[in-house]
């Protein structure tokens, strides 16, 4: 196969493996075509009030300051005497828009949408907002407008901030909920002018909706333990205050207003958030007002540590109401007496209900109903897509029937406690069954994906095995021979299965990825089976040299090992200490300098201290980061001495110490002053510009060259480091240059290293024979490593939220989610760019296949997928599943992104401006 086909082929391959998961695991939950269920009873509020402080804690929320006073006096008031109140239960990812779907919406949306992008609706999904007469959203521009178009008709009244305020390093960002409560007082006085405002805003089944985003702006600025973020807590609290005391003042209060006070998410200790700690899922919920609950006590699970926490808060665990947070949506629906919209999967929070046991009955079979109808529609979709589907044995169509019309008749006896109960029952069925048809085909994307997986490994070994001359010599002496009616018989066989899954999955309307899935499989195996002389070959090979089966069981015992310290990485990051110890004991035995030998030991064991580190983010340390470009402007200076090389431009090893101290100053001006000068964004991007300019204006020479863009990255890399990282990426790039230098001596090259150029042909097939083989697989395993070692050994934990938004300051401070993301997965895989022109440099000076390489490491990093595709979660800890999620995208994503980087690699290392 030629060299350029298979790296296509292979993006291609694992580009479909990388989405799998999202079709497999996170497709959406949404069905359409369902009945609205409307309520039967009448509520009490007219109106309802919704406030979200985006970012808000749960504990910082309740808990006490240290004079032992709350943060919130109005609302803790309403907790302990008017209202009813708990911890809202988020699920991963947390972030905003996802939370607010939850909370207005109903619904979990599904990962691979959001990943999609994060203002538009990828799917029509129904509301609160939707289901309301009218609704007025006062907030930000990147949540608001997602339910404005999300409605059907003009009725939803969004009142959005310019974005270029959302300034990530101003001194106080409070001034964003500061808005919202100003526009929504200026609406009020605008009644007095405006009689057509003034007639809508005294209809009844009207929503206000308040978007405080101050919180989450303080904690990635400043920190959630930060007085900016603390005091913006009792700015939150005074604004509500106010504005409920107008609300009571406009509708002369006639006591018709309910309220509901929470957040989408909160945050961790570093400020970030994403994840599935506790920090992050578990927020406030308060609701007051016209139909709300006061202080009922209802059977409820908090464990000890819950009942614990509580106490610690100076609060009483009976009054506590914890609830998920989709079930704040119908909560809402209920206290304004709208329709529950038809893709929620909450269930009804009783406990915040006022204590007329009718309308909470009442309210429950509506509830009871309108996820019965999902299920009755999803058990219709999976029916038509099944040839002969097995039943959610636990209900039935006619069983559904049958619930609600007993309810119903509970209801008209009056014996509200047991209608209200068999309603949960009915819910969780109905969810237990929807979640059944929603993973129903699964086990065969499963199997589908799996067999792809094990037969581009196979892929891989074929490729191998036709690069050596002797399996090339038999094979040949073998064609002639064989009967060319098993090719013919392969093709039809192909043929057949292929038309039966294309017919079966356009039939039953599968998806167009669907398709691919499961067509993959086919052609992978095809092209294995098809050069069944190269297996056959192969296996008469080893069945007569012992000595050769031997080594291949060693050396395949010794790479499953190591592959699997490197999962054990994943969750354990002292493992890398481990893994770098026995890399330094296993290259000791070659025959090399003494002074290679040392370097390589005593710089592996200083690497071996960064997997031990706490994460960074958590603790900005601007010292470490002038220290990493000091270190990285002398190591690079002095480097030339060692490799015997001078360079040209002896100016561009300052740029590490520069980038040091515009990093440095920026964390001072930002923390200290809240801004950052407009200089220091130029000379950021000057750097970052550089690094790609500078190195190919210098000599093709391998340690000019490799040298050169070291320095260049490093300066760009310390730009984006918050502490030890900066350290990090130095010692690390010290590492690869005497990693070029170790295999060249190993490799016993007669022409000084110093002399050798990167527009030298680089082999893509001259190692013939199995010990070059294995030489490349050890180079193969170092690669890996090196590439899982580069984002752990910097602290950074397999999850979204390790990352701080700091970081992005020298480049930008107002709110651009595509730069700020595109700057932190630069910090993640500039790495992997550095990994990739180390061994740009070492298939120069060895002479390695590329071919081998290529295919060894897709191997091993196809190995490691298997193990995580396997571990992806849908269901436990919300911790869980995004750990189980962010495992799998990383690997897939590190092998995608270094075919990505070998031709970025190639191209700063051999072009020449």
């Amino acid at each position: 196969m030629n060299y350029f086909v298979f790296i296509v082929l292979n993006i291609l391959v694992h580009t479909i493996f990388f989405m799998s998961i999202f079709d497999i695991y996170f497709t959406s939950p949404l069905v359409h075509g369902m009945k609205i269920v409307y309520p039967t009873a009448q509520t009490p509020a007219k109106r309802l009030v919704l406030f979200v402080a985006d970012g808000l804690r749960a504990d910082k929320f309740f808990e006490l300051d240290e004079h032992g006073k709350t943060r919130s006096p109005f609302l803790r008031n309403i907790m302990i005497n008017n209202g009813t109140w708990g911890v809202s239960h988020t699920r991963v990812p947390t972030e905003s828009r996802p939370g607010h779907i939850a909370l207005i919406a109903g619904f979990y949306e599904d990962v691979s949408a959001i990943m999609k992008g994060w203002k538009e609706n990828l799917v029509e999904f129904d509301s609160v907002f939707n289901r309301s007469r009218n609704t007025w959203a006062f907030g930000s521009p990147d949540i608001l407008p997602m339910f404005a178009k999300g409605s059907s008709g003009s009725h939803v009244h969004v009142h959005c901030y310019d974005g270029s305020i959302e300034s990530f390093a101003g001194s106080d960002s409070s001034i964003l909920d500061d808005w919202s409560f100003d526009h929504f007082k200026a609406m009020l006085r605008n009644t007095e002018t405006n009689m057509t405002l003034n007639k809508l805003l005294k209809q009844d089944k009207i929503i206000f909706f308040l978007h405080l985003l101050g919180l989450d702006t303080n904690g990635h600025s400043h920190k959630p333990m930060s007085k900016e973020y603390l005091s913006n807590i009792r700015k939150v609290d005074e604004g509500i205050q106010q504005t409920v005391m107008l609300i009571d003042k406009f509708y002369s209060d006639d006591q018709k207003t309910a309220y509901v006070f929470t957040s989408d998410h909160g945050m961790t200790d570093w400020g970030s958030h994403g994840a599935g700690l506790p920090s992050e899922t578990l927020t406030p919920l308060v609701v007051w007002g016209a139909g709300a609950g006061k202080h009922l006590t209802v059977p409820k699970n908090l464990d000890n540590e819950a009942i614990e926490q509580t106490r610690m808060w100076g609060l009483t665990p009976e009054y506590r109401q914890d609830v998920n947070q989709a079930d704040i949506a119908p909560l809402m629906a209920v206290l304004v007496g709208i329709p529950i919209p038809v893709n929620s999967v909450g269930s009804l929070p009783s406990a915040y209900i006022s204590s007329n046991r009718n309308l909470i009955a009442e309210s429950m079979l509506q509830n009871a109903k309108q996820i019965a109808e999902q299920f009755s529609i999803k058990m219709k979709l999976t029916k038509e897509k099944s040839v002969s589907m097995v039943p959610f044995k636990k209900l039935s169509l006619s069983g559904v029937v049958d619930r609600e019309r007993k309810i119903s008749e509970l209801i008209r006896q009056g014996d509200y406690e047991k209608a209200i109960l068999l309603s949960y029952d009915l819910i969780d069925l109905a969810l237990e069954g929807l979640q059944y048809y929603h993973t129903y085909h699964r086990t065969y994307l499963y199997l589908s994906v799996l067999l792809s997986f094990v037969g581009w490994i196979f892929v891989c070994l074929l490729i191998m095995l036709q690069q050596d001359d002797l399996i090339v010599d038999q094979v040949k002496k073998l064609k002639p021979l064989a009967n060319d009616n098993t090719q013919k018989r392969l093709v039809i066989v192909f043929m057949i299965l292929g038309a039966i899954v294309a017919t079966t999955t356009y039939l039953l309307d599968f998806t167009a990825f669907h398709f691919i899935y499961f067509l993959l499989p086919l052609f992978i195996w095809h092209f294995i089976l098809k050069h069944y002389h190269t297996w056959q070959v192969c296996l008469n090979v080893l069945t007569l040299n012992a000595s050769l089966r031997k080594k291949l069981l060693f050396h395949c015992t010794i790479g499953l090992g190591g592959i699997w310290s490197l999962i054990l990485s994943f969750f354990y990051r002292f493992v890398l200490l481990i893994v770098i110890l026995l890399v330094v004991a296993f290259v000791a035995h070659y025959n090399i300098s003494s002074q290679t030998k040392r370097f390589w030991a005593s710089v592996s064991i200083i690497l071996c201290a960064f997997p031990l580190l706490p994460v960074v983010g958590r603790s900005p340390n601007p010292f470490l980061v002038v220290l990493g470009g000091l270190l990285g402007s002398t190591s690079a200076y002095y480097g030339q001495s060692w490799l015997q090389v001078r360079s040209q431009y002896n100016l561009l090893y300052i740029l590490p110490l520069l980038s040091g101290v515009v990093a440095s100053t920026t964390s001072y001006l930002s923390s200290n002053y809240g801004y950052v000068i407009t200089p220091i964004h130029i000379t950021s991007w000057s750097i970052l510009l550089l690094g790609w300019v500078l190195p190919l204006t210098t000599s093709t020479n391998i340690i000019n060259r490799i040298l050169s863009i070291y320095t260049c990255q490093c300066a760009s890399y310390i730009l984006i480091s918050l502490s030890y990282d900066a350290v990090f990426c130095v010692v690390f790039c010290i590492l690869l240059c005497i990693w070029l230098k170790l295999e060249y001596e190993i490799a016993h090259v007669e022409r000084p290293l110093a002399a050798m150029d990167f527009v030298e042909k680089t082999s893509i097939g001259s190692e013939q024979d199995f010990k070059m083989s294995f030489h490349t697989l050890r180079r193969s395993f170092i690669l890996v490593f090196f590439l899982v070692l580069s984002f752990f050994g910097v602290g950074n934990i397999a999850s979204i939220n390790s990352f701080d938004v700091q970081v992005v300051l020298p480049f930008i401070t107002v709110f651009q989610p595509f730069i700020m993301g595109s700057l932190l997965a630069y910090k993640v895989l500039l790495p992997y760019l550095l990994v990739a022109c180390a061994y740009c440099g070492i298939s120069v000076v060895t002479k390695t296949n590329l071919n081998q390489l290529c295919c060894f490491v897709i191997i091993i990093s196809d190995v490691m997928g298997m193990h995580f595709f396997f571990m992806v979660k849908d269901y436990g800890s919300w911790l869980d599943i995004g750990t189980s999620i962010s495992h799998y995208v990383i690997n897939m994503s590190m092998t995608l992104s270094l075919l990505f980087f070998f031709a970025a690699a190639r191209f700063l290392t051999s072009q020449k401006l």
